[in-house]
């Protein structure tokens, strides 16, 4: 039998153990890295929108831009406001 096909079966049992979830974890993190940086260029793409002049279309890019940055915190106090504390990605603590 060949070796790297009975080393790969021998490491299933690693991966259905937990590593599932913690590589979620990471990929969520990676998520929630990817909107706030998208976030940060969206409020500050609206903040230039403004000094051109165009400022409804400013205001709703800043709005916007806050709503994709801090959904994961938004999301984290709606899951602790509904008693659901247990999530894959941690935030950070609520007082």
């Amino acid at each position: 039998m060949n070796t790297s096909l009975l080393l790969s079966l021998q490491a299933l049992p690693v991966l259905a153990a937990g590593s599932l979830s913690q590589g979620a974890s990471k990929a969520m993190g990676i998520v929630m890295l990817i909107g706030f940086i998208f976030g940060t260029i969206c409020v500050i793409g609206g903040g230039f929108a403004i000094r051109r002049g165009d400022t409804d279309a400013g205001k709703l890019s800043i709005i916007g831009g806050l709503i994709i940055a801090g959904a994961p915190v938004i999301v984290k106090a709606l899951f602790t406001a509904f008693g659901v504390d247990s999530s894959t990605v941690d935030v950070g603590a609520f007082q």
